[in-house]
């Protein structure tokens, strides 16, 4: 989702093509395979004081069980500079800064798995920033950590990014996604905190890690019929009003109108913004667009000094997003589709697009905002449930979802991996 300066004639060429195109990322193949296990979420928060269990070093938990770098955290100076390096490889400024680590408890996956997306929750101060690290283990030996992001909310003292030429013989990091060779049976995450002030730190709220099957079959089966005619009103926002970047903006345009949602329904204007702004705390400097998931996530949770929490979840089918509206969240999903394929689209096909899914109609079909249609005043859109599940699955369920700090998502939305 390479952000770029389009003149008139190539913004009427994409409305009428395509949106979000994603070159790095795209879409991901069907399975073909048998049903594996079903999509699964691990979470570790503060709220459940699950950091005490982690293997910490440099970092302490606080009274309300976050995670913060300690006053006497060793500190480091290595002089790499600030500006991109040719082989992705990590960047942080020239000056001193302290750091510290927190390594979770080893996590048995049953039935294994090949694709993880991790996320997470983070307040990060002026002059600090936060980097994840994710290891699996296939046939009784670890991989390497993988680095699955580098985050700042500001730009300064690093540009937020991704890390690339990471492949090897047992994975392969897309900018926000593990995709490893072989099925693995449990994995291990690395959060590292990071801070060049010395009056402030990191705080890390949660982490997150969808884990799924790649050769997994998902279905729409089993919806709430109960929920259908229910529409929650969420503001819309077009990403195709602003000619530099905007076409390509699909992602923050969606995480700009889930948090406006959040902002009205909890009485917190400071969660309302403007999907400029959205594009430029979600920009990655390695993948060069704001199309990362993670950060997106991560971006929205720190908004409101936590208001929200958030995470990228792999959602099977539709019944799951039904829990999710009868409880009040809207969620944002990631689609893919090829000319004729969903009816009603602003576009002909899209290799990679991010919309908002609000409701249902009486009849079960998908009330969305899609912000590939030219104005905020009509990006409201339906699409037939068989259309769009099948859109949704080639990122294999891929969703951004945000609820408020203190509350828990619907029970039994997702298997929780503990």
């Amino acid at each position: 989702m390479n952000a770029r300066s389009l003149s008139t004639l190539a913004l009427l060429i994409t409305s009428t093509q395509t949106a979000c195109v994603s070159p790095q990322k795209g879409r991901e193949e069907l399975p073909v395979e048998e049903p594996g296990a079903p999509a699964r979420l691990w979470r570790r928060s503060a709220s459940e004081r699950d950091f005490e269990r982690f293997t910490r070093e440099g970092t302490a938990v606080t009274a309300d069980g976050a995670l913060v770098l300690e006053a006497s955290a060793r500190t480091d100076n290595v002089p790499v500079p600030a500006g991109r390096l040719e082989d992705g490889s990590t960047r942080y400024h020239e000056a001193t800064y302290r750091l510290g680590s927190a390594v979770s408890e080893v996590q048995l996956v049953p039935g294994g798995f090949n694709s993880v997306i991790p996320s997470f929750d983070a307040l990060t101060p002026p002059g600090t920033w936060v980097k994840v690290t994710l290891a699996a283990r296939i046939e009784g030996v670890w991989t390497k950590d993988y680095h699955l992001g580098v985050w700042a909310f500001d730009k300064e003292p690093v540009a937020r990014h991704s890390v690339e030429g990471q492949g090897d013989a047992d994975g392969q990091v897309f900018t926000d996604t593990l995709n490893l060779k072989r099925r693995a049976d449990a994995l291990r995450m690395t959060v590292w905190l990071f801070s060049s002030n010395p009056e402030a730190t990191p705080r890390v709220r949660a982490l997150s890690a969808a884990v799924s099957d790649k050769q997994g079959v998902a279905w729409d089966g089993g919806g709430d019929r109960s929920v259908w005619g229910t529409v929650l009103e969420v503001p819309g926002h077009s990403q195709m009003l602003y000619p530099d970047g905007g076409p390509v903006w699909c992602s923050p345009t969606s995480t700009t109108m889930l948090l406006a949602y959040w902002g009205r329904r909890l009485g917190r204007p400071e969660l309302v913004t403007s999907v400029p702004s959205s594009a430029d705390r979600t920009y990655d400097w390695v993948y060069k667009g704001t199309g990362n998931w993670v950060f997106n996530t991560a971006y929205a949770s720190a908004m409101g000094n936590g208001a929200l929490h958030g995470a990228v979840l792999r959602l099977d089918g539709f019944a799951q997003v039904e829990r999710l509206i009868a409880a009040g969240i809207p969620v944002s999903i990631s689609i893919a589709y090829e000319e004729g394929e969903l009816t009603g689209s602003p576009v002909r096909s899209s290799d990679g697009h991010l919309i908002v899914l609000k409701g249902f109609t009486p009849e079960g079909d998908v009330v969305c905002n899609d912000p590939a249609f030219k104005t905020d005043e009509t990006v409201s859109v339906t699409y037939k449930r068989e259309e769009l599940w099948r859109a949704w699955q080639h990122s294999r369920g891929a969703t951004y979802v945000l609820w408020p700090s203190g509350t828990a998502l619907p029970v039994e939305l997702i298997g929780v991996l503990r």
